[in-house]
């Protein structure tokens, strides 16, 4: 683009619409099917087209008389040119020629900013200032130029102008499109995406879960969402939630989300179609559905643990029955959401459907448990139609993993024995079966966890037997007796397992265990012993026998924190109980040696 002094001002806006044009082609189209070897290639022809038009557009306003071109018009022109510049900038990984170009770019527009031909161009600039800081980990910063952004966005609405596109600028167009509307409003969804990003880097984890929410709603509104990923962001947004006790809302989210997916699918049926990229779109539905299955799943595990935790603790707390939030109070000084944090729903959604299939307040009884539950069931079955084991094996040995815990929650809720006993048996059967099938060379990690966890299922199944046989004044049966010490046996081999897998090849344990595994490692031998102590012998030298192995598994501990300072400051409870037990026993042992003599 170069400005001669005979050039007229419509020459020069179709000069600039000609090569403005040409760099939208490059970055939106050519960049796409750049070589790996030159992954920037478009870019930086771009760039050298907009860097010809920077030089050149000064020098309009002194070329000018009669046919003069306005100010703010020249200034929205240069205002574009830079930004893109920084763009491309930031893109290239050039961030201080960005950082200098998008500064040039706000101080040029800023006199301007509430006028229609400036405003977006400056919400853009300031948005990527924003990226720019917050990819340097100077949050505060970030946050400073999106807050900028919200405020202008905010102020321009106010003058009840109508924003304008450069397009619409260089080619004189009389009214805004409604596609130009959008990309104005599609800019500030963007400021409050990124603002969502840099409050969760402060660790303003609830404020930045609101405009992530706000995010959504927009989208909605604008219809300015790809259908996947907006359920996958929705129902992603809902787990914050459900683990803060905010089951109202994440429940809602995930009814959202279920009801996007379903119109999705409505509308990929409605079009029959064998090629590539129609099959692709479906396997993508099915897969993200799966996905969204497994929200729903931990949806219900954390409803049944966060009810279960509340029975546990003192009965003043069951007075504290808010499943919505409305207790907390947030600092809004943006004004996001009015302070009002229930108030996070999406009106332009019939999300009842998925709603009413399961309920968002705490549990209390049997009855409400057992709802919950078979809803988890319901979505865990659905997510293992995608996620099968001979394909996708981790997924899968989660899931089962999610079930065996849906059914221990329950088994809290129930108050018959016997039954209780059943729920448990289940969780054994299912995690024996899963343990079989995989390979400990490669799924190590899962099966130290399969092992652990039925450790203590089978514990859990043998305090409940015990209780039985305590409970009756009669002789326990033979039969009850064997059913007793086989438990105990399947306890202690699943947690030999478990602890078998972490030492080396001479059996021995770490010098210093992994912090991951500290806390396993010094249960299993807390439990071992105590299983060991819990078996019924017949005779004397069995009895001794028991009491030894008893004796083993405290000293282990024992010897653990005592070489590892971390993790007897862990393990602090179970540390005094088994230094406890290695004086004692000792005691017993002897006791029945002369015993056993005499």
């Amino acid at each position: 683009m170069i400005v001669t002094e005979n050039m007229t001002a419509k020459e020069i806006i179709n000069d600039f619409k000609e090569n403005y044009g040409k760099v939208r082609k490059l970055l939106d189209e050519d960049s796409k099917n750049d070589p790996e070897n030159e992954p920037y290639a478009s870019k930086y022809k771009a760039k050298a087209i907009l860097l010809n038009m920077y030089v050149s557009l000064p020098t309009i306003s002194q070329s000018q008389s009669e046919d003069s071109i306005d100010k703010v018009k020249l200034d929205a022109m240069m205002g574009t040119v830079l930004l893109n510049i920084g763009i491309i900038d930031m893109e290239t990984e050039e961030l201080t020629a960005s950082e200098n170009v998008l500064v040039e770019a706000e101080k040029l527009l800023t006199p301007n900013a509430t006028k229609p031909e400036v405003v977006r161009t400056l919400i853009n600039v300031y948005n990527h200032l924003g990226i720019l800081w917050s990819n340097r980990g100077e949050q505060e910063k970030a946050k400073e130029y999106l807050v900028k952004a919200k405020d202008l966005y905010e102020n321009f609405k106010c003058t009840l102008q109508i924003p304008l596109a450069i397009e619409q600028i260089i080619n004189n167009a009389g009214e805004t499109t409604a596609d130009d509307f959008l990309l104005f409003e599609k800019a500030h969804t963007l400021t409050l995406y990124y603002l969502a990003q840099v409050f969760w880097a402060l660790k303003q984890n609830l404020k930045a879960a609101i405009y992530y929410y706000v995010t959504l709603r927009r989208q909605l509104q604008y219809s300015d969402y790809e259908p996947i990923d907006w359920a996958l962001n929705s129902a992603t947004l809902s787990q914050y939630f459900a683990e803060q006790n905010g089951f109202f809302q994440s429940r809602h989210l995930l009814a959202a989300s279920s009801t996007i997916l379903e119109q999705h699918e409505q509308n990929l049926q409605a079009v029959e179609s064998n090629e590539d990229a129609h099959l692709a779109k479906v396997e993508t539905f099915k897969h993200r559905s799966a996905d969204v299955a497994r929200c729903w799943a931990k949806y219900c595990l954390l409803l049944m643990s966060a009810s279960k935790s509340r029975l546990m603790d003192d009965a003043e707390r069951l007075e504290d029955a808010i499943t919505d939030m409305s207790n907390l109070n947030l600092e809004d000084t943006e004004n996001i959401c009015g302070g009002d944090i229930k108030n996070l729903n999406f009106p332009e959604l019939d999300v009842s459907k998925y709603e009413n299939k399961v309920t968002d307040k705490f549990l209390l009884m049997y009855q409400d448990a057992r709802e919950v539950f078979l809803n988890c069931q319901s979505w865990l079955n659905k997510a293992k139609e995608y996620y099968k084991l001979d394909s996708l094996a981790s997924d899968y040995i989660k899931l089962t993993q999610d079930s065996s815990q849906s059914y221990s929650y329950l088994a809290f809720f129930e108050e018959d024995d016997e039954r209780r006993a059943k729920m448990h048996k289940r969780r054994v059967d299912m995690l024996e079966e899963l343990v079989k099938e995989i390979n400990p060379v490669y799924y190590l990690q899962y099966c130290r966890q399969l092992w652990y966890e039925l450790g203590e299922v089978y514990s859990e199944i043998l305090n409940i037997k015990l209780d039985k046989v305590n409970k009756t004044s009669e002789k326990p049966t033979p039969h009850a007796l064997k059913k007793i010490n086989m438990l105990c046996e399947k306890s202690i081999e699943n947690y030999d397992h478990f602890l078998n897998s972490i030492k080396d090849k001479n059996g021995k344990l770490p010098q210093k265990l992994e912090y991951d595994v500290i806390r396993p490692v010094v249960s299993a031998y807390a439990y071992m012993g105590r299983n060991s102590m819990k078996r019924i012998a017949l005779d004397k030298a069995m009895q001794l026998n028991n009491v030894k192995k008893s004796y083993e598994s405290y000293q282990a501990v024992v010897d653990i924190c005592k070489s590892d300072e971390e993790a007897a400051s862990m393990m602090k409870e179970e540390y005094s109980l088994c230094k406890e037990m290695v004086q004692i026993l000792p005691i017993k042992i002897k006791k029945l040696e002369t015993e056993l003599v005499s």
